[in-house]
């Protein structure tokens, strides 16, 4: 056998020898990290709510020039909330003077100085809470009433809408909102009815001479 041929099989045979010792090396790593060992997850358990807020009457029947109402119920059914924002979006080219204001949901409700109505966007940010934010409450009533009338204009329906974005906060969660479902409602435009008054005219024709 030349030496040639031998330095040859010396070096296959160191090559194996490496081979083996980095395969051993890696399976006892995979063992260690292996995914059947007990791990935590870091990622928040979400928190299930159940808070619904609606609006009413759906739809809303609105005349041009007449004030018209719309309620923001909430029903929490179960969860106890201590704040309530609202987050509602109109057309302003269809809607004008929009106002809101707390409703009974809350006794002594207080409103937070956040937001409030944009009527060049269309845009409403409104927070409500009880007087004491330690007073939670459960059940259901009005969390607030909107007035508005119709603007000129030639639509005869357009929505109103409570965003996703809305938030029912409950003790003990911080920020984190119980709120389940929204739904708006949609406006019904009519003409305003004029209303023809018509007066009958007595008789000035003295009676008759018996």
């Amino acid at each position: 056998m030349s030496k040639k041929t031998l330095g040859l099989i010396v070096i296959l045979l160191i090559l194996t020898i490496i081979l083996v010792f980095v395969a051993i090396s890696t399976n006892q790593k995979s063992k260690i990290t292996s995914p059947n060992s007990t791990t935590t997850s870091a990622s928040p358990t979400p928190v299930a709510g159940h808070t619904i807020l609606s609006m009413s009457p759906n739809p809303v029947m609105a005349q041009r020039g007449v004030p018209v109402t719309s309620d923001i119920f909430i029903d929490t059914q179960g969860d106890s909330v201590r704040a309530i924002q609202l987050e509602i979006a109109y057309d302003p080219k269809v809607l004008s003077n929009v106002t809101i204001k707390p409703g009974d949901f809350f006794p002594n409700a207080q409103t937070l100085p956040i937001g409030g109505v944009n009527q060049s966007t269309g845009r409403i940010t409104f927070a409500v809470t009880p007087a004491n934010l330690r007073d939670a409450k459960s059940g259901k009533g009005i969390a607030a009433t909107l007035t508005f009338y119709v603007a000129s204009s030639t639509a005869t329906t357009t929505p109103l809408t409570i965003l996703d974005k809305s938030l029912v906060t409950s003790p003990g969660l911080g920020a984190q909102s119980v709120l389940k479902s929204v739904s708006g409602t949609t406006i019904m435009i009519g003409e305003t009815k004029q209303i023809q008054v018509t007066t009958s005219k007595a008789s000035t024709s003295p009676a008759p001479i018996q």
